[in-house]
């Protein structure tokens, strides 16, 4: 079994393996000569520097690799078992196309059920099979390739380099791909496992209020707040997680940057930092989850080991909303966290309001209220193109359709689709106060297709039809 050293970069620690399959001795010794080191001669050397000097001879050197031979279909058939059941794998073979019993084709089709990644090299004087022949028997594939007899040393060279090389990109491939698929098997299953919390978002054909029903008014919202605990203490997680009981959704990560994935991921209604060693990672994260865009909303409270009034003072400097120190009251606790969603439901009474939205006034803090701007300027900006939708505005703030939905849940306390037909809205009634159009043609500009339905939808957010609109209403 020649062996050589391979200068492949690979994580594999061993270089490639090379099956020759040839019922012909003499074929065999000639891959050998190709494809393996030979063994240097120190007398010929030297004659060679002497002759052409030091720099006579560049230093190449060449691929090489583990080659094994075997003089029959069967006696390689069952080498590729044996590898692949010990983990030895085969990166390429050259297989005869003419061997007594199964010929080269078959061979590779029985190779193929054993490992079907292996590159694929028949070696041939002949014209056996044709093109079409060879897609028949083995299917339509890429690591089948043909090789004349009698063959050059460059050719095989080459071959061996570039077929061995794409076996371990492949398999690297293969190995992200199976990586990036657990991953979202992963984040799949925290998904379904959110969405029975998720409320419906409204239907376009939807008359009741949109206020009332994002905010949990209507019956068929039974949504419990969805709360993040960060923390790398199990029994700290587990003592808070039985103090709220049925109150809520838990989720947990036990490190600063899960907890800030965890919450871009979901969104929570809610966040509860306990006090990470050293402390300043846990205000550190405090912070880092008010400046996010897409946390900056979300309430924190954070809990901690003693009473010392710094420690209170950063973690409120970094953004904190409340702070409670160990050992935890339960009643308290679940004090602390209804009043701080309760004080978030409290901004949708602005959307009863028949003036333009302002962000400023509807969010808690800049980063929220610079979120909220764009929003709006993105729906003013498309007012008029009735299939502007959820997923198109999504797509314009750069973030996921859910990430949309429950940031805006959070901020005002109603669906991005609800949100789009407000603006619609009260840029109509602006248009009726302040325009010469007539109704129609104020319905087609805001983005609506049907004059009776805008009719309904307005009647339904300002209590009057347009036309009574007109006549009983001042734009302030």
């Amino acid at each position: 079994m020649p062996t050589a050293r391979s200068n492949f970069d690979s994580d594999d620690s061993q270089p490639p393996r090379i099956l020759i399959i040839d019922d012909n001795e003499r074929i065999h010794r000639d891959f050998d000569l190709v494809l393996c080191e030979e063994s240097g001669s120190p007398e010929l050397d030297e004659d060679e520097r002497r002759v052409y000097g030091l720099q006579a001879v560049a230093n190449v050197q060449k691929p090489v690799y583990v080659l094994d031979h075997a003089h029959s279909s069967h006696e390689g058939i069952e080498m590729v078992k044996r590898g692949t059941a010990e983990g030895r794998l085969y990166q390429l073979a050259f297989v005869d196309i003419r061997m007594p019993g199964l010929d080269g084709v078959e061979t590779i089709a029985h190779i193929w059920q054993i490992d079907p990644r292996i590159q694929m090299v028949i070696c041939t004087a002949y014209a056996d099979y044709s093109q079409d022949d060879l897609i028949r028997k083995l299917g339509q594939t890429d690591k089948l390739l043909v090789l004349k007899k009698p063959f050059d040393s460059i050719e095989v060279t080459q071959l061996a380099i570039t077929l061995t090389a794409k076996w371990f990109l492949a398999r690297q491939a293969a190995l992200k791909l199976e990586q990036l698929e657990l991953l979202v098997s992963k984040r799949t299953r925290t998904i379904l496992n959110l969405q029975r919390r998720e409320p419906r978002e409204l239907n376009e054909a939807d008359l009741y209020d949109p206020i009332n029903a994002a905010s949990g008014q209507n019956s068929g919202d039974n949504r419990l707040p969805l709360i993040l605990l960060v923390e790398n203490n199990v029994e700290i997680g587990r003592n808070i997680n039985q103090m709220l009981g049925n109150t809520c959704e838990m989720i947990e990560a036990r490190a600063d940057s899960a907890g800030l994935e965890i919450a871009q991921e979901t969104i929570p209604d809610l966040i509860i930092i306990d006090n990470l060693p050293p402390q300043i990672e846990g205000i550190g994260l405090c912070r880092t989850f008010k400046t996010v865009q897409l946390t900056s909303h979300i309430p924190i409270i954070f809990i901690a080991e003693s009473e010392r009034e710094d420690c209170q003072l950063k973690a409120l400097e970094a953004g904190a909303d409340d702070y409670i120190f160990k050992p935890l009251d339960e009643a308290l606790l679940k004090f602390r966290v209804q009043k701080l969603l309760e004080s978030r439901r409290k901004l949708s009474t602005y959307f009863r309001q028949e003036t333009p939205l302002q962000p400023r006034e509807l969010a808690v803090n800049q980063t929220d209220a610079r979120f909220l701007q764009r929003i709006i300027e993105v729906i003013e900006q498309n007012i008029a193109d009735f299939e502007f939708d959820v997923d198109v505005l999504a797509q314009k703030v750069a973030v996921s359709r859910r990430q949309l939905f429950r940031k805006v849940r959070a901020i005002i306390d109603t669906t991005p689709k609800a949100l789009i037909r407000i603006v619609r809205l009260k840029r109509s009634a602006q248009l009726l106060l302040e325009s010469e159009m007539t109704i129609t043609e104020i319905t087609f500009a805001v983005g609506f297709q049907d004059v009776k339905h805008f009719r309904a939808l307005f009647k339904e957010q300002f209590g009057e039809l347009p036309s009574d609109f007109i006549k009983n209403k001042t734009l302030p």
